[in-house]
């Protein structure tokens, strides 16, 4: 046996052998010396060992010779005698290892796949024969001999192992699972995005393909616990079995490494567009300002992060309308469809995240806003952190009691908002068809090839969702724009309320 192993032993073990040593010879200076004795002799004694499946066994009765030459060696400076009673500590070593053996042989079943476990526990626990097991199961004797004589075997194997679980088992990895959907609500399926687990089955399955057994290790999850998951992520195709029987994540995820990667590519492109679309805003304010009395009396900074988002929402439709091949969503359950995808990042911080954002959000059967909370703007320029005065703000602008803050527009304002913007909505389209293909040459770098084919259709699909910060922030950064000296939410604009405005009302982000 190696020193390492018997080092490694010591240093678990450290406190076992030093409540074993106070148990013998109960002083506390007695029993430090004890326990220094032993640990000397373990160490020493390490290359002794030939059989590593006694190494155990072998390490107790290292204590157990060490404690009896202890009291020898005291007996002649003292006279106190060995008590009689005192236990043969070979056959405390002896129930120590027997307890420990039946751990790892609990742990192991534990780690078992379904039909190895069924027929162990139903042949060891239970006390059936092999032809009772093969009744109760439904499968063939034969089936049943085999599981069995398979499982004694693995068992075997693993119970001489030193499993380490890994840290997923103690610390989770970071995981959202996000679905773009709409259609009818499903409880199952909803569940699948508010436990952790699941999540963690996709992030440990997501580069290797993986089996129940290896799972059950990474995670520290009993094998009986994860199928039942397994089954719900193969009911969903979130997860699918490959042909040699492990499992593997369906999904693309968006990791860190590939986040990273993509801001830092595309930041440059982004701030130049931005600061070509915002520039030429500015030489249309004054047409802008001639909608109507409110935006007349709004300064160029309000006007401008008003009309970003607009452009924005714009410029993603005309780049949408281009690619109608990449439009079509997966059928999720019943007539429910939409796009879903994972990601191990933070989508909500830093300068390139965004709080919330809504094409539509109702205000009153009159009124519905539409805005964005980029990450890059403070707290009092937000739309969530203002929202229970910007009814009060809404009307008593449009009773001109107070001087308006934001744009509020009539259908018909609207229009022709759009048709002034329509050259920077190009623009616009274009800066995202870019961002596009950067998107889908990264991730095609960062992804196991057996999402590849789902690349570009989820690039497509998610780009809108996952740049609105990051355009936010380039925008900021390209310096045609600044962070707002002004209180009230910023990326904001107010429209009368029609029923064609609340066609798209029924879609959503799911997480």
């Amino acid at each position: 046996m190696k020193q390492a192993r018997a080092a490694e032993f010591v240093e678990e073990n450290l406190k076992t052998i030093f409540a074993y040593a106070l148990s013998r010879v109960q002083d506390k200076n007695d029993a430090e010396d004890l326990t220094s004795d032993i640990v000397l002799n373990i160490l020493q004694s390490a290359d002794k060992l030939r059989n590593e499946n006694a190494f155990y066994g072998y390490v107790w009765g290292i204590a157990a010779n060490t404690y009896r030459k202890f009291i020898r060696k005291r007996s002649r400076f003292s006279f106190e005698e060995i008590d009689d009673n005192t236990p043969d500590m070979l056959d405390l070593a002896e129930e120590l290892l027997k307890r420990e053996e039946v751990l790892k042989l609990r742990r192991e079943i534990a780690l078992l796949s379904k039909e190895y476990r069924e027929c162990t526990i139903a042949y060891y626990y239970d006390g059936l024969s092999c032809a009772e097991v093969s009744k109760k199961l439904g499968i063939s004797l034969e089936m049943v001999k085999y599981y069995l004589f398979k499982t004694r075997k693995i068992l075997k194997e693993g119970i001489s192992m030193e499993r380490e679980f890994g840290e997923k088992s103690f610390n989770p990895a970071p995981f959202e699972f996000v679905t773009i959907f709409s259609g009818r609500f499903n409880p199952e399926y909803r569940s699948l995005f508010s436990r952790k687990l699941p999540g963690q089955i996709l992030v440990s399955a997501y580069y290797t393909p993986m089996t129940v057994r290896e799972l059950a290790i990474e995670l520290g999850v009993a094998s009986v616990y994860l199928e039942d998951e397994i089954k719900v992520l193969e009911k969903y195709n979130i997860i699918s079995k490959t042909s040699a029987g492990k499992y593997q994540t369906n999904i693309v995820i968006f990791t860190e490494d590939f986040r990273n990667e993509f801001y830092k590519k595309a930041e440059g492109i982004a701030a130049s567009a931005l600061a070509e679309i915002l520039r030429s805003v500015k030489d249309k304010l004054e047409q802008i300002r001639k909608l109507n009395g409110i935006c007349g009396k709004l300064t160029d900074e309000r006007l401008l992060w008003s009309v970003l988002w607009l452009i924005m929402r714009l410029g993603n439709g005309i780049f949408e309308s281009k690619h109608c091949e990449l439009q079509k969503r997966d059928t999720l359950y019943d007539s429910a469809t939409g796009t879903n995808y994972g990601t191990t990042d933070n989508e909500t911080e830093g300068e390139f995240g965004c709080h919330s954002f809504v094409g539509y959000s109702g205000i009153d059967e009159r009124y519905y806003a539409s805005y964005a909370d980029f990450a890059v703007l403070p707290k009092r320029n937000r739309y969530g952190e203002n929202i229970d005065c910007i009814k009060e703000k809404l009307y008593k602008t449009l009773s001109e009691e107070i001087d308006p803050e934001f744009m509020i527009l009539t259908e018909e304002e609207e229009k022709r908002l759009i048709e002034i913007l329509s050259p920077e909505a190009s623009m616009m389209s274009e800066l995202y068809n870019r961002l596009f293909l950067l998107a889908c040459r990264i991730m095609l770098a960062h992804a196991p090839k057996s999402v590849g084919e789902q690349t570009e259709r989820i690039m497509f699909q998610t780009l809108f969702f996952r740049t609105v910060g990051f355009i936010g922030g380039c925008a900021v950064k390209s310096g045609a724009i600044a962070v707002p000296d002004f209180d009230g939410a910023a990326a904001l604009y107010i429209r009368e309320n029609t029923k064609a405005a609340g066609a798209s009302a029924d879609q959503g982000v799911m997480k």
